[in-house]
Order: C-alpha cells, then sequence, then structure tokens
C-alpha cells in the first residue's frame, strides 16, 4: 500500500529510523530536505537529458516496414498503433520504440504491446559496437527457464527488412525504479514492508540467474568478443575498446585502471551467468516484486561478485544522503546477507569487482560526455567525480 510522503520516516536498511535522522513526516519543507531532493532530482534529469540528445540522433524506424517485418515473424496482416510511447527516454545505449501490434487473425485480432530494441546507427552512441543478436539468442534461451525476461518474436540480423538492425520482443507491463533511486518511484511509494519484498525479489531474481546451469543452456563459452585467455580479462577489454573509441577528456587517467584490473583479476573458480547491468533501474516491478529484468546486453559468463558490485556502487553516491533522503539505501551488509539468503552463490573478495563496476560507469559517462550540451556535461563530471575517488581509493588499499 502507498503512502504519502508525510508519512513516511527515514529508516536504515534493518527498517528502524537512522540514527539523528530528521523526522521529515514533521518537517515536510526542511531546507535539508529539499536540497538533497533537488540534487537528486538534477542528477535523474541531468540523466533523462542525455538520454534524450542521445537519442534525437538514433535512426528513425519506418512502421511500414516494421509491420511488414512483423508480418513475417507472426505469419498474419499487421497494424501499428501507439507507436513511440516514452521512447524519448527509455534505455542510454540502444535504441527503443515502443508500439501496439494489432495482428489480423481469422477468428479475431491478436493485439500486442512490443518493443523494437535496435542498434542506433548514430555517432552519437554510447557503445563502440552493438551484439543484438546474442542479447537476442540469449533471452531466448532464458525464456525457457524460470528467469523473469521478455519474451522475444523475431529479430532482423542484417537491418534489410527494418532498416535498422534489431529484434521485437514483450513490452512487460510494469514501473521501473527511477535514476533518483530513494527519493522518488517504487522504493519511496511503498511501505517498509513493501520496500524490504522489493529488495528480496530483486535478489531472488539475480540469485536465479547465478544459479543457472549456464552450460546445459549452450552458454557456456558466452563471453564478450575481445582479446583475453579468461571471460574476465575480455569483459575489461570489451569496455577499454569504447573508451578508446570515444577518446574523451579524462582517457589517459583510466589507463592504469585498465592497467590495474588485468593484473589484478581474481581466478574464477566456479563462472556463472552475469545480468551484467543488474542496477536497480533494469528491474520491471509490478505490486512489489520482478516482473522482468532488462537490459541483457552486457550480460556474460563470470563471477557473481561483479553484479552484487555494480548494484551496491550504483547505490553507494546516495549513501551520504542517507539521513535526508525518504528512503534511505540498505547497508552493504544487509544487501549481501538479503543474497545469501535468497539462495546466491558464495562471495569473495568484493573490492575488485568494486574497481570494476566504477570503471564500466566511468566509461559510460566518458562515452556520453563527448556528444552531451555542454551543461550536461558538467553534471556528469560532476557525478564521475565520485566514481573515480572510489576506484583509485580500492586501488591503493
Amino acid at each position: 500500500m502507498s503512502v504519502s510522503l508525510r508519512e513516511r520516516s527515514i529508516r536504515n536498511g534493518s527498517g528502524n529510523r537512522a540514527p539523528n535522522a530528521p523526522d521529515w513526516s514533521l518537517s515536510p519543507n526542511s531546507a535539508a530536505r529539499k536540497q538533497i531532493e533537488k540534487t537528486m532530482s538534477d542528477i535523474a534529469n541531468a540523466l533523462d537529458k542525455s538520454v534524450a540528445a542521445a537519442k534525437s540522433t538514433y535512426a528513425k524506424v519506418d512502421p511500414e516496414r516494421l509491420a511488414a517485418f512483423l508480418e513475417k515473424v507472426f505469419g498474419a496482416k499487421v497494424s501499428l498503433e501507439e507507436i513511440g510511447g516514452g521512447a524519448a527516454k527509455s534505455g542510454s545505449s540502444s535504441g527503443i520504440l515502443i508500439f501496439t501490434a494489432r495482428i489480423h487473425r481469422e477468428s479475431k485480432d491478436e493485439v500486442k504491446r512490443l518493443v523494437l530494441r535496435y542498434d542506433p546507427k548514430s555517432v552519437h552512441r554510447l557503445f563502440v559496437e552493438y551484439d543484438l543478436k546474442s542479447e537476442f539468442d540469449l533471452l531466448s534461451r532464458l525464456k525457457k527457464t524460470s528467469i523473469a525476461v521478455p519474451a522475444v518474436y523475431g529479430i532482423d540480423e542484417t537491418g534489410d527488412d527494418i532498416g535498422v538492425v534489431g529484434f521485437v520482443m514483450e513490452c512487460v507491463p510494469g514501473e521501473p525504479i527511477p535514476t533518483s533511486l530513494f527519493t522518488s518511484g517504487p522504493l519511496v511509494e511503498t511501505n517498509e514492508v513493501g520496500r524490504q519484498a522489493i529488495y528480496r525479489d530483486i535478489l531472488r531474481n539475480l540469485a536465479k540467474i547465478h544459479n543457472l546451469d549456464h552450460v546445459a543452456l549452450g552458454l557456456g563459452n558466452f563471453t564478450k568478443k575481445a582479446e583475453g585467455r579468461t571471460p574476465q580479462e575480455k569483459l575489461t577489454n570489451w569496455w577499454w575498446k569504447t573508451w578508446d573509441w570515444a577518446k574523451p577528456k579524462a582517457h589517459a587517467r583510466l589507463v592504469p585502471v585498465r592497467d590495474w584490473l588485468l593484473k589484478n583479476a581474481p581466478v574464477v573458480e566456479t563462472p556463472v551467468l552475469m545480468h551484467g547491468d543488474p542496477n536497480l533501474g533494469n528491474y520491471l516491478l509490478h505490486q512489489n516484486r520482478v516482473a522482468a529484468m532488462l537490459d541483457w546486453e552486457l550480460s556474460s559468463v563470470g563471477a557473481p561478485e561483479l553484479d552484487l558490485a555494480i548494484q551496491i556502487v550504483s547505490m553507494d553516491p546516495h549513501r551520504p544522503h542517507a539521513d535526508k533522503l525518504p528512503v534511505s539505501p540498505p547497508s552493504e551488509a544487509d544487501w549481501l546477507m538479503m543474497y545469501a539468503d535468497a539462495g546466491g552463490k558464495p562471495l569473495g573478495e568484493l573490492d575488485y569487482y568494486k574497481v570494476h563496476a566504477c570503471y564500466e560507469i566511468l566509461i559510460c559517462m566518458g562515452s556520453m560526455s563527448t556528444y552531451l550540451p555542454e551543461d550536461i556535461v558538467a553534471q556528469y563530471d560532476a557525478m564521475s567525480g565520485f566514481y573515480w575517488a572510489l576506484c583509485e581509493r580500492l586501488m591503493n588499499k
């Protein structure tokens, strides 16, 4: 059940009020509360603006060609409706087109809400290369398991049919967690019981991925296409290809980070299938449960610690403001305990993987900063400062 902001209290990861936290239920107009909400809102707005700015240059999809492609997929006449809803701010890497397909069957029409995920074909793109075929194949395999993923229907591997390389998948009903995480959206709109249910289901779904027999699914060699002897080395070098291509102004600063990652990579005795980007924004929620996990383009075989590290470091910037947020982030210890309780894999040292998580975030921010408006780049530079500091501190421990 949703509760109003006035009724909420500041809580820590265990569900209790954080020590010395102000009671915002009694001071809804406090300066501290307004400032932190503004800061998080600015971050969310910067990310939204950056996505919109990038997507304005992405390849435009011809609805008639898309409908003709879907007629091949479904074996029936198809008409498209409600094209483009939500696409401007959906995702930041691939092109996204959301639409309704009316499939004209002999007995009656079948209506599906669908998503086209496609190669942006733009110099203003996040990654240097896209492998939508691998993502499509992965989702096809995962749909046969109990993992919550969208159904996929068809792929244009060459772009000859649609005009862009891309695949069509189910548009799963649900609400995403926004970039601001703990100032708006599902985590704030529910109560503490609901919040804990969300956290536990997020980690239950992640643990299910890590416990899959990925070899039996034909994913034993599911690694990134880059140089390296191990999946971890290949992943590090795959990310570097985008950094080297984008050449942001901090290019030289990341060189020792990459070198450190390659030199200190742990031996992964029992690799698992990783989601690759399980930040909270990639979970669709319905009634405080995970309806689907999205954005599998970064998935590969590797260490479960990296998925957890990505979740932890994506929450870390919010922790210094925990006593001023409507909802405090769960502590790292509580997060790891919930993962263990969900049947997650035994975890080793996380620091290496936190550095790698920072490396990935910095590459994304650096790539986008090469083509975004100056005001947004300035906000990105401020945000990236947190991750540079965390990354370099962990490397020098």
